[in-house]
């Protein structure tokens, strides 16, 4: 390997609104060498790539390619630098070829405005080739399996003359014998002088394929280890080191009522997920991206559909098949994405405030005004949201602010169980806290929360129970009194066995 790194990044500070994603964060990647990037959600490992790759631009920080400064300007540029990325939802054009999708932008002409077909499947098939993988360059990329995909888009990299690859979660849809497959690959890549950045949750891949690890927290790297001096359990302390102070609800030990039971959910990513809520409690759901979480508590609000299961609510069975149904029985969710799935954005806190109320607020299908105003006042009052006017529009609220708008909308319409997907994600500490004491508060009241968070410590001070999900289901049910955030994180990786859960 040269003495000089294909890339140097120093001291990289990437902010969006209300979040420091990179906070001087420094990473290295040398020729013919297969670097992992681990680490929590959130911890800054794909916003590093994405300042890599062009598309975020940082505030501060130096980026050397082969040992001289640069400034990437834009991911086309990246590309002629010598630097590709394979995203995590690849960037493919499904009703295009491999050729085509290989060829797209850079398509080879015979004489200007004519394609040299011959010279453009000619390309393909050799780039293809390189992979090792056979695909007939004629098939539609949507008639492809995930897998072949993925072999096409570093393939497609390779036709830039990449010396930089850099792949976020390349194994997350693949089966074990593809993970063989890409595996073989990328050692290959590796002999051949290419530097490759291997993002990943599943610890235990990174020793069978990296030569280093670099371990990302908070915005900054926390260390960077040969292969060959590192284990799991220093791994994973490295991830998970950070100190909370989170508010705690007051737990009961207490035999409750069920609230919702699931028996055996299926569909095209819950693999068969099966457990129990009660009143008055919070159940943490804790894994990595991809694990089925969102989905989970999407298949439950009736939002996507479920093959094969059944759905107890408070006792009965019942047969949700869209989210007004579950607002029908008095099933609220908070989602993960509040900007696009839980508020209008155009329109003010008090249409927002009442959406799924109109019911309580009308008589004979007129909407009686003055009793959305008093309920939008009685909430921006007691949720302490600001500014305290409800015509305000909610895409000019902070975002603390906003996510007090979706929970006020479920607590005007009184709903008893509360799921709540990424509940504290992108917003400041003082509205965390806030945000909080107000579930704590409906658990001390009586109210079931379900909870999804990709922060540990969160799911660790707010939780009577956590669930852990892996691939699809549900493999570990950990008491609060039990759970670390070491074990937590074993059992999301798949390195422990999965123990039996009902």
């Amino acid at each position: 390997m040269s003495d000089i790194p294909l890339i140097e990044m120093k001291g990289i500070t990437k902010e969006f609104p209300g979040v420091r994603a990179l906070d001087k964060a420094d990473f290295e990647l040398r020729k013919g060498e297969i670097h992992a990037l681990v680490g929590e959600n959130g911890a800054g490992k794909s916003t590093l790539m994405r300042v890599l790759f062009g598309v975020y631009k940082p505030e501060e920080g130096q980026i050397f390619v082969k040992g001289q400064e640069t400034t990437i300007l834009s991911p086309s540029h990246a590309q002629k630098l010598g630097i590709s990325m394979v995203h995590q939802e690849l960037l493919l054009v499904p009703s295009m070829n491999s050729a085509q999708n290989i060829a797209l932008g850079r398509e080879i002409q015979s004489i200007p405005g004519i394609l040299n077909w011959r010279s453009i499947y000619k390309n393909a098939e050799e780039n293809l080739a390189r992979v090792g993988v056979e695909i007939d360059t004629a098939i539609p990329i949507k008639s492809l399996s995930i897998a072949q995909q993925q072999m096409v888009e570093i393939a497609k990299s390779l036709s830039w003359n990449a010396e930089v690859i850099a792949l976020d979660e390349p194994t997350s849809a693949l089966s074990p014998h593809e993970v063989s497959q890409l595996f073989k690959l990328l050692k290959n890549l590796a002999k051949q002088g290419v530097g490759i950045i291997f993002i990943t949750h599943r610890i235990e891949e990174i020793f069978e394929i990296a030569d280093r690890v670099t371990v990302f927290r908070d915005g900054h790297n926390i260390s960077t280890w040969p292969i060959n001096e590192v284990d799991i359990g220093k791994i994973i302390t490295a991830m998970v080191g950070r100190q909370s102070d989170f508010i705690s609800h007051d737990k009961s030990s207490t035999v409750k009522k069920e609230i919702l039971r699931v028996e055996g959910l299926v569909n095209h990513k819950l693999a068969g997920v099966s457990f129990r809520a009660y009143e008055g409690e919070i159940v943490g759901l804790a894994g990595l991206v991809g694990a089925g979480r969102t989905e989970l508590a999407r298949a439950i609000f009736g939002a996507d559909p479920i093959t094969k299961g059944k759905i107890y609510y408070k006792g009965n069975l019942v047969k949700i098949k869209s989210p007004q149904d579950a607002v029908s029985y008095g099933i609220g969710l908070l989602p993960e994405d509040r900007k696009t799935q839980g508020l209008v954005l155009p329109a003010s806190m008090e249409s927002n405030l009442a959406l799924v109320s109109y019911d309580k607020l009308s008589k004979y299908f007129i909407i009686k005004l003055k009793n959305r105003q008093n309920l939008a006042k009685d909430f921006v009052q007691s949720l302490k949201i600001k500014p305290a006017q409800i015509d305000k529009i909610v895409q000019f609220l902070s975002g603390g602010n906003q996510q007090k708008v979706v929970l006020g909308k479920w607590l005007a319409r009184q709903v008893d169980l509360y799921i709540f997907d990424e509940p504290t994600r992108g917003i400041d500490v003082g509205s965390k806290a806030e945000i909080h004491q107000l579930m704590a508060d409906l658990a001390n009241k009586g109210a079931c929360l379900i909870m999804i968070s990709s922060e540990q410590a969160e799911i660790l001070k707010m939780s009577d129970r956590i669930l852990v999900m892996h691939d699809g289901k549900i493999v570990a049910e950990l008491d609060r009194r039990e759970a670390t955030q070491e074990l937590i994180m074993e059992y999301a990786a798949g390195i422990k066995k999965p123990m039996e859960v009902t």
